[in-house]
């Protein structure tokens, strides 16, 4: 009887939660650009508790959001596109487009509203793009979000970007380094199949998770003598 309850409950955070997006839809069609962000942050935080998803953010959490500088995360999860927009509210690149579209009409235009950049990392060309687009926020913005793993597939400690420290050396930015990690007392999984009804309905019957940040670290440019020797340690603090 509690799960039809949890579920019924969850359900209908969902549907609030899409509903908040499509209005957001409605003020990108009237060309209101920032009122449509704040809807479509607030769409991905009521979609992501109907997940069973809580946020435990301490005060210095908090104003190690507001640095400027390139910010950085590790990227295992297929619930981190809640991090990226409702935590992080920062442009960054992403692939979430594809498998997304299907289940929310025109994302790639909210996303793209936003100030993200969809891609296809798997071409060569796609990829240029985005590096170009982040050389460009760069010098542009004073923040941006980007996920060195690039993947929920392909872990930081298998794969790390050394755009990361190319950009901040390039633009003078720090980079603030994020870990975050998911406290699951239903130990249910997290594995995603390229099917986001299942996990969607995985997600109503699964258990709470708590989204817990377990370490921060800023790292400047000017601490270290050569590229490799910065990029080094910035990957070392995800595995270390």
């Amino acid at each position: 009887m509690r799960r039809i309850v949890i579920f019924i409950l969850r359900l209908n955070i969902f549907i609030f939660s899409y509903i908040l997006y499509l209005i957001n839809l409605f003020f990108i069609y009237l060309k209101l650009k920032n009122i449509s962000k704040k809807f479509f942050i607030y769409a991905a935080y009521f979609c992501s508790i109907s997940f069973g998803v809580s946020y435990k953010l301490d005060k210095q959490n908090t104003l190690n959001l507001l640095e400027n500088g390139i910010h950085i995360s590790n990227h295992d999860n297929p619930l981190d596109i809640f991090v990226a927009q409702f935590i992080f509210k920062m442009p960054t690149i992403t692939t979430v487009n594809k498998h997304l579209k299907k289940a929310l009409p025109f994302f790639e235009i909210s996303l793209r509203n936003f100030g993200h950049f969809t891609f296809n990392h798997i071409k060569l060309s796609h990829r240029k793009s985005a590096y170009i687009y982040l050389k460009k926020i760069c010098k542009q913005k004073s923040k941006v979000l980007i996920y060195p793993s690039g993947s929920i597939y392909t872990s930081v400690e298998k794969r790390f970007s050394k755009s990361i420290s190319k950009l901040s050396i390039s633009n003078n930015l720090k980079v603030i380094a994020w870990k975050f990690r998911y406290i699951d007392k239903s130990k249910s999984n997290y594995v995603y199949d390229n099917n986001v009804l299942k996990f969607i309905l995985m997600r109503f019957l699964s258990g709470r998770t708590v989204l817990m940040v377990e370490k921060v670290k800023i790292f400047s440019p000017n601490d270290y003598a050569c590229e490799d020797k910065y990029n080094y340690n910035l990957k070392k603090f995800y595995i270390s």
